[in-house]
């Protein structure tokens, strides 16, 4: 078969050290082996499946992915890492053009490389067909829950919270799902502090994020809302032993302009008719808030800085979405497991470090970008269960002439972002994106190229250096980020 003569190559990722995912599993792996076709992984300790595990069904372990003609990874790839003319496929995070990786994309398009992007690959119904989101949601629900317990504690409030460790702590979901059971009965037998009740649990968004969300908190004993029930409800004494969750639709969240109606496929067009409603109808009723929504700059966004001043009940929000300035304005840096959390005081728009003591009028906020890696061999397993079959079709596709006479089907080409390094029509709009974005990074020296590499390579600079102005101090890896990029500005 054709398959014979093509080899894969899964890269070593190198995003961070919590980034511990594969894109095929040994199993999968070997149905590949067994078509005749060749995988070959770099080798790596931290991979959440071992080499030898590769090894025992077939695979090779080599540095070199140079015979390789597609390769696989999870997350972004450092500029000096890629092979010239080869396929790629990740989750690239560049179709929203995002400044921060265009010094990838420059790359990419140097070296005459065909990007497919994971997040984009989506079926004839537009439903996306891999997808994370759900692992997001069930890791970021049960750490919300370990900061609350510390937030509450540095009130003076102890909780059942406190009783349970980070998402990446535990082998798998079916663990964190015992150790939430276990939060569960505390509550149930031992009942809330009465300072927090009722506690009014909401998520914003009904997709797969949401839907691990939602998995995890009905562990707990709960009782489900509709949003229009939370003015009125009632708690009563069980209050005490259960909470609340109550599950936003984006036709809860947004509403026209004009006369306050709502139509997804125009809401999806023409964004600008529509308003948020959130704050005004449902957000003073909460106590967190798991943000699920998707949001690109042309959507309105569900939460304004002056909108959180006014939300005295609220503890936390866990921003799953985690877009920068985005759907909830807030979200002003990317947090990782070392430090998940950060208070946020709205009254004077500052960030302050969850350590040692409680900031008055602060409340908790979680922005962890990578959160499925805290469930590494469960979405391993799932991504690369939803890859199988597009990999044995790019295995037998004919790449000499037009990417829609290469025998890929609508999924793969839709996702197909660059093609031999040229942006095909779909994604020409992310140059248009660039041009209009001040904060666009667009290569054009060598030196510039080696700025794009030192910033991918401290994935916290822009964060550190945006919280610098709260008179934050810079992390040791950003200052010498910075200075490696003085010296190139300086000719030195």
């Amino acid at each position: 078969m054709e398959g014979e003569k093509f080899v894969i190559g899964i890269l070593r990722e190198t995003k961070n050290y919590w980034e511990i995912r594969t894109p095929l599993i040994p199993s999968d792996a070997k149905v590949l082996i067994e078509k005749g076709i060749r995988v070959i992984l770099q080798p790596s300790s931290s991979r959440c499946f071992r080499d030898a595990e590769y090894q025992a069904i077939g695979a090779e372990i080599n540095e070199d992915l140079s015979e390789a003609s597609l390769i696989l990874g999870v997350k972004e790839v450092l500029p000096s890492n890629f092979l010239p003319s080869r396929i790629y496929m990740f989750f690239s995070h560049t179709f929203k053009a995002q400044a921060y990786n265009m010094p990838m994309l420059d790359t990419m398009i140097d070296k005459k490389i065909t990007l497919i992007d994971y997040e984009c690959i989506k079926n004839a119904s537009g439903n996306r067909t891999v997808a994370l989101g759900k692992f997001g949601g069930n890791s970021g629900a049960l750490d919300l829950m370990q900061g609350l317990g510390k937030y509450l504690l540095m009130k003076n409030i102890s909780s059942p919270f406190l009783c349970q460790g980070y998402g990446y702590m535990y082998r798998d979901l079916a663990d964190i799902r015992r150790e939430v059971g276990k939060i569960g009965d505390l509550i149930k037998h031992n009942g809330l502090p009465m300072p927090i009740v009722p506690m009014v649990w909401g998520i914003l968004g009904n997709g797969r994020s949401s839907s691990g969300v939602q998995e995890i908190l009905s562990i707990l004993p709960h009782q489900i809302l509709t949003p229009d029930q939370l003015a009125h409800f009632d708690p009563g004494p069980k209050a005490q032993f259960q909470i609340y969750i109550v599950i936003f639709p984006i036709n809860k969240l947004y509403q026209r302009k004009s006369d306050h109606g709502f139509d997804r496929q125009e809401y999806a067009q023409s964004p600008f008719l529509y308003e948020s409603v959130f704050y005004q109808k449902y957000a003073k009723y909460l106590s967190v808030i798991y943000n699920c929504l998707y949001y690109e700059t042309k959507y309105p966004r569900v939460l304004t800085r002056e909108d959180i001043q006014g939300l005295e009940k609220l503890l936390g929000i866990c921003d799953i979405t985690c877009d920068l300035r985005g759907t909830i304005e807030i979200c002003h840096k990317f947090t990782t497991p070392e430090e998940p959390f950060f208070l946020y005081k709205p009254k004077d728009d500052r960030m302050y470090e969850l350590c040692k003591a409680h900031v008055q009028g602060s409340l908790l906020y979680y922005s962890m970008d990578f959160l499925p890696t805290e469930l590494p061999r469960d979405a391993s397993a799932h991504l690369s269960h939803c890859l199988l079959p597009y990999l044995e079709e790019i295995c037998n596709g004919e790449y000499d002439d037009e990417l829609e006479i290469s025998g890929l089907s609508n999924d793969l080409i839709d996702a197909t972002h660059l093609y031999k390094g040229i942006l095909t029509q779909k994604y020409k709009y992310i140059e248009d994106l660039r041009n209009r974005s001040p904060n666009a990074v667009p290569i054009i020296d060598e030196d510039l190229r080696e700025i794009g590499r030192i910033i991918r390579e401290c994935p916290q600079l822009a964060s550190d250096v945006d919280n610098s102005k709260y008179g934050q101090e810079l992390t040791r890896e950003s200052k010498i980020a910075l200075i490696r990029i003085a010296k190139i500005l300086s000719g030195n």
